[in-house]
């Protein structure tokens, strides 16, 4: 990152663009989610990529401010946590779905939410912080392998890009 390499300036001029290109795309992402019909259903996983943005914002913001937390970072959260909401929300949806493809798109937001998870654990320094490490990192590794899994599974079984 190019805090870590002492380029702030040109971190934080990143993030501005980041977070510029976040709420002019994600506008009309959303503006197309609520407003047009429902998504084929092999396309439906790709809701899941509503939670990378504040996600990936977030771990920026960390990287950018040092330790702790402050207004931005909240701020970031509680959208994040409202995206992650909606996850838990689609996760009946998700379930009726046939394996597809479009399940990849999972794997990068909800790691980058276990990231940014595992960044607010070392800031806040609760209680248990290990154990919650341990089973942030565990369920996204077996998450991810179970995807994968399933992925050589239909591929042996020539079902994988099947219409």
């Amino acid at each position: 990152m190019l805090s870590q390499v002492h380029l702030h300036s040109l971190a934080v001029a990143s993030f501005g663009i980041g977070i510029a290109s976040w709420v002019l795309l994600g506008s009309a992402v959303m503006n197309r989610l609520i407003t047009a019909k429902r998504l084929p259903g092999a396309l439906q996983p790709v809701m899941a990529i509503e939670l990378a943005p504040p996600a990936l914002a977030g771990v920026a913001w960390f990287a950018l401010a040092g330790r702790g937390t402050n207004l931005i970072a909240y701020a970031i959260g509680g959208y994040a946590v409202l995206t992650a909401v909606v996850q838990v929300r689609l996760v009946p949806v998700y379930l009726k779905l046939r394996f597809s493809p479009g399940f990849w798109s999972f794997t990068f937001p909800y790691a980058i939410a276990v990231t940014w998870g595992l960044e607010w654990i070392t800031r806040a320094n609760p209680p248990g912080a290990t154990a919650y490490a341990i089973g942030a990192i565990t369920a996204i590794t077996v998450f991810t392998g179970a995807i994968a899994a399933r992925t050589v599974v239909a591929l042996a079984r020539g079902q994988f890009l099947r219409g």
